[in-house]
């Protein structure tokens, strides 16, 4: 995984610049904003990886208040997060830096909460091998799941309800009308959490009639089912692969559906590969012209028309997906344009194709993630008012200052951001004093991005949040008023 460098700069900006002073709510607002932002796209990567960025993350302040503060931002992130596995990452931060004392928690109830909700689910986390289960049949006959001698074999689906339990009665009727449609190949243990035979027996009649579930219970509560699973309260529901692993938790009926037709439903497509790479080098490159905007959005509309006129989704998610990967490593104003055009348009406006697991980790995750990128400094819209130190060009002479960059004043005004020792942004800076030189009209601001990170770190997360800065350099030519008309320009 490559660390999302735009966000972690941003973020460890903003800490740093927090450390000499009081962290006061001001400061602990835009804080959590940065965590909220960063965590936000991380979504889609592998726990582990998260795992290691809350880590990565906390670990950096050196100051105790901060880190303090970072630490319970990310964990309440993660528990709060309607994200499935999320509650993965906010035990491992619980028991790596709140549970031996390291660091505290706002308050000792918090502290407490946070322990039994540890407690609770650290068994039945995401990627874990489901806890083994010994409990008795509707028939007084011995049911066991995932204990050595269990050979598996295919999907298990765990209900855990109780029979007075309203919101159970509604998803029980919903199960049942999805595996009565769906017909998928899993075993599905409804697994009644009271020790009432009677009430059971009654609800198993009138809710699950005729229905090829598994019913078992365990009223002794022996096998432990409450802590290995977390059933403080129901309904709870489990979705286990063939080799054991829990890969759902905390699923309704709906996400329960999505996953199954995800499984048994998906082709899993690998995108990016040499050959597309060659193929959109031939589109877009060969006869030496340049590619503008409209030719990327043609070949991604010509690749919707053809491939779903045909019903052929997989054949859509396969080129469009390659078409997001080639696109996510050029640069330039049409392929960064026409990427905000596929993105929007093709991938996450339509939930209705790309709905799978595998979907989310290779596709939907990289557009997020891009579309974040994109939606700063939109064509169209003002640009930041914001001032900074900057030379400024006019008729071909500098002027070293700081300057306000809605305040330009050029009938054409150019803003090229630069990193030091950077060819690309060497020839850049040469095309644009030739342009001030030639164009009396044109006004041109060189805003040095290394010089800015070290002498103001409050003033480059500003451009940070502002911009995107992720490659160097960035070009963005305004109008008078500072009216954002184009980006990711060249001046050669």
């Amino acid at each position: 995984m490559r660390r999302l460098l735009t966000y972690v700069l941003a973020f460890l900006l903003s800490a740093a610049s927090l450390c000499a002073r009081q962290l006061d709510s001001l400061s602990q607002a835009s804080l959590r904003d940065k965590v909220k932002e960063y965590f936000g796209a991380l979504q889609h990567e592998d726990l582990e990886v998260q795992k290691n960025e809350a880590d990565f993350m906390i670990e950096v302040s050196s100051d105790t208040l901060i880190r303090q503060f970072i630490a319970s931002e990310i964990y309440n992130h993660y528990i709060d997060s309607p994200v499935m596995g999320a509650e993965n990452v906010a035990v491992h931060i619980f028991d790596r830096w709140f549970s031996d004392g390291t660091l505290k928690m706002d308050s000792d109830m918090d502290f407490i909460n946070a322990k039994m909700f540890a407690e609770f689910n650290r068994q039945s986390l995401i990627g874990m091998k489901a806890s083994p289960l010994v409990m008795e049949g509707m028939d007084g006959s011995l049911v066991e799941l995932f204990t050595p001698s269990d050979k598996g074999g295919s999907y298990r689906i765990l209900f855990f309800y109780d029979t007075g339990c309203a919101k159970c009665k509604v998803e029980s009727i919903l199960l049942r009308n999805m595996l009565a449609v769906g017909s998928f190949p899993v075993e599905f243990y409804a697994v009644y959490s009271g020790d009432d035979r009677q009430a059971w027996e009654s609800y198993v009649q009138e809710r699950f009639p005729e229905s090829d579930m598994i019913h078992i219970w365990d009223p002794s509560m022996a096998s432990d089912f409450q802590r290995k699973y977390g059933v403080i309260q129901t309904p709870r529901l489990f979705l286990v692969s063939p080799d054991g692993v829990i890969i759902g938790r905390g699923l309704d009926s709906a996400a329960l559906s999505t996953m199954l037709h995800g499984i048994f439903d998906e082709v899993n497509l690998e995108y990016g590969g040499d050959e597309s790479v060659e193929l959109f080098d031939k589109v877009f490159l060969e006869g030496g012209a340049e590619p503008v905007v409209k030719d990327v959005r043609r070949i991604a509309d010509y690749i919707e028309d053809t491939a779903l006129s045909a019903g052929d989704t997989v054949m859509f998610r396969q080129l469009t997906g390659d078409l997001l990967y080639y696109l996510s490593a050029q640069k330039g104003e049409a392929f960064k344009e026409g990427a905000s055009y596929l993105i929007n348009e093709k991938i996450l406006s339509r939930g209705d194709i790309w709905r799978t697991q595998d979907d989310s980790l290779k596709v939907i995750g990289l557009a997020q993630f891009m579309d974040g990128l994109l939606d700063k400094a939109v064509p169209g819209s003002r640009i930041a008012d914001l001032k900074v130190p900057a030379v400024q060009l006019k008729s071909g002479k500098d002027k070293a200052g700081v300057f306000r960059m809605t305040k330009l004043r050029g009938k054409r005004n150019i803003i090229l951001f630069f990193a030091e020792g950077c060819h690309v942004c060497d020839a850049e800076k040469k095309a644009a004093r030739e342009l001030s030189e030639n164009d009396r009209n044109v006004r041109v601001m060189m805003v040095n991005v290394d010089q800015i990170v070290a002498s103001d770190p409050a003033l480059a997360s500003r451009l940070f949040d502002s911009f995107d800065l992720s490659t160097l350099p960035y070009i963005i030519e305004t109008d008078r008023k500072g009216i954002i008309l184009r980006r990711y320009i060249t001046l050669q």
